[in-house]
């Protein structure tokens, strides 16, 4: 079973990739596979230069991923070309680990923040779609990125509701609270799966 693992930027999506993890399954960082994508030398990255210019090289040749950021995430149309030179590179690129996974693994998660946008829902089986409340993504973001309170709004705000991404999700993890609640609703997700046919 390939289970998708989406949500807000700073919902939480590593905890629950990571108690399904625990659980003995293959976790496929979409992110990291789109760092994979823009490393020197790849076709990603000499997209992405040609559409948008040298200035976003770094001296060692590598992107300069948070002056790319301060750009599309508060600029909707250069957003939209980023997504149009990345999406399709994820898309086969996931396809490919997830099928390379699978071959070794009953469980395969795709966690990803652009799971639906990227269409790589169409990869998996069901959706969970993890949820917390802006003003805790905001804080989450400013933490662990080092971000400015405006640059974290900004990066909420560039990304899907998660109303619309819970509304299309099978399963909805709530992750305001602890940790621990986060593992309990997991476990009880993956109860019901194993007594779930699985989805065509």
């Amino acid at each position: 079973m390939v289970i998708g693992v989406t949500g807000g930027i700073a919902s939480g999506k590593s905890l629950v990739a990571s108690e399904l993890a625990r659980r003995g399954a293959f976790v496929i960082d979409v992110d990291q596979v789109a760092r994979d994508l823009v490393e020197p030398g790849e076709p990603a990255l000499e997209a992405i230069i040609d559409e948008f210019g040298a200035g976003f090289l770094r001296d060692d040749g590598a992107l300069d991923r948070r002056s790319l950021g301060r750009l599309v995430f508060g600029n909707p149309d250069a957003l939209a070309r980023l997504n149009g030179i990345m999406f399709p590179r994820l898309r086969e690129a996931a396809q490919d680990r997830v099928r390379e996974a699978a071959r070794d693994h009953s469980l395969v998660v795709v966690d990803a923040a652009v799971l639906y946008e990227a269409g790589l829902d169409a990869l998996v089986d069901c959706v969970i779609c993890v949820t917390a409340d802006e003003t805790t993504r905001v804080e989450r973001i400013m933490a662990r990125n080092g971000l400015s309170r405006e640059e974290a709004i900004d990066r909420v705000k560039a990304q899907a509701g998660l109303e619309e991404q819970a509304g299309r999700a099978d399963f909805v993890v709530d992750n305001s609270g602890a940790p621990e609640a986060v593992a309990r609703q997991v476990e009880l997700i993956l109860d019901r799966l194993d007594a779930s046919p699985r989805r065509a």
